[in-house]
């Protein structure tokens, strides 16, 4: 079929055609259009009311006639943009309801990139972000370049117990960095309970994280165990060897999967803000962090606390 574009002649066919009732597989088939055509027609040139032909038209001219315009930033459009982001609007914001108005646009990305062009010249663009970050992350996320966890459970395959938080036991864990993204502590959360462990690091091996990992857990009832798939946890095998339980990966860029054990480690970050230095973290200090969390009352867990949950037994140290 030879691709053609629709004329006022065909709008005013299409909309008689509707009127009559026929689908737009048939109204197609009669204009010598693809359906898709006709959907495309009817999705981006009809308004309020409805598909009407002088609108549909109307709609249709500016598009043409906006399509050669420069879409670079010229003067009127960084104007436009900065109105807009002293408003508060993000770029995406800004990007799209310039389209819908049928005004020339730039992407959201081409936005971005001039807002930190102007962060480099000592402009203050960036502060009308909403999380007002001098740099952002990418967009897509970069190739992994740490490795492939081979043979990784998925966390597809996980328990139904353990998706629906029914029994005690199923662990979530990850590691919270310290300020030379050398030392870390592994805290392993409870999906359930939502009771913590939390554990100095002094290097993200596999095999220290491993052990930690054990002696974290021992005593407590183990049934799976839920992690990222950083290279820290590449040593899952001989985990499951000394545990008795499966681990599972969640999939790739998908911390939400592991809600419960990132909440937790922002809980932690309020003692431990980023960039402290956790060569200098004692022991002692941390544990007593770990029985503050520990021994605060949820409302999830209907104003129990994690260790509450997890021991059946009532804590008194504040009583």
């Amino acid at each position: 079929m030879k691709y053609r574009r629709v004329t006022n002649k065909d709008r005013l066919l299409i909309k008689a055609y509707l009127d009559s009732g026929l689908n737009r597989t048939e109204i197609g088939i009669k204009l010598g259009f693809d359906r898709s055509t006709i959907s495309r027609e009817l999705k981006r040139n009809r308004g309020g009311r409805g598909y009407r032909v002088k609108q549909a038209q109307w709609f249709a001219d500016m598009r043409q006639k906006y399509r050669h315009l420069p879409r670079k930033m010229t003067t009127v459009m960084k104007a436009v943009i900065d109105e807009k982001l002293k408003l508060r609007w993000s770029p995406e914001q800004i990007s799209n309801r310039l389209k819908l108005e049928d005004k020339p646009s730039v992407s959201a990305e081409t936005i971005y990139r001039y807002i930190y062009v102007d962060t480099q010249s000592g402009g203050q663009l960036w502060r009308c972000l909403r999380r007002s970050r001098r740099r952002r992350k990418p967009r897509f996320p970069k190739e992994n370049r740490r490795g492939v966890i081979q043979n990784a459970r998925p966390i597809s395959s996980r328990p139904k117990s353990a998706n629906e938080r029914k029994s005690v036991g199923h662990w979530e864990r990850d590691t919270m960095l310290g300020k030379d993204r050398k030392t870390a502590i592994l805290v392993c959360t409870d999906r359930k309970t939502r009771f913590n462990r939390f554990t100095k690091l002094n290097r993200r091996k596999a095999v220290e994280v491993t052990t930690k990992t054990t002696q974290a857990l021992l005593g407590l009832p183990v049934r799976s165990i839920t992690n990222d798939r950083g290279q820290e946890f590449n040593d899952s095998q001989a985990l499951e060897a000394k545990v008795g339980v499966k681990v599972y990966f969640c999939d790739p860029y998908s911390s939400y999967q592991r809600g419960t054990n990132e909440n937790r480690i922002g809980i932690l970050r309020d003692y431990l803000p980023k960039k402290t230095d956790l060569n200098n973290l004692s022991w002692k200090y941390l544990k007593k962090i770990e029985f503050e969390i520990n021994n605060r009352p949820m409302k999830c867990l209907d104003w129990r606390t994690p260790h509450e949950a997890i021991s059946g037994k009532r804590c008194t140290a504040f009583v």
